[in-house]
């Protein structure tokens, strides 16, 4: 996220830390997910379309 301290933005109900810590762990799953697709799709391409 920006290293700029916007506290001011974030009300008393929300918790930075894990909102933080929720982002950053779908940009992870997105990441691996994405690698995983290209995955299956190179092994068709390489083992299914001889």
């Amino acid at each position: 996220m920006s290293d700029h301290d916007d506290s001011h933005n974030w009300s008393d109900e929300m918790d930075r830390d894990e909102h933080e810590a929720t982002y950053d762990a779908f940009l992870n799953y997105s990441k691996w997910g994405t690698v995983l697709v290209v995955a299956i799709l190179f092994f068709l391409l390489v083992f299914v379309y001889q």
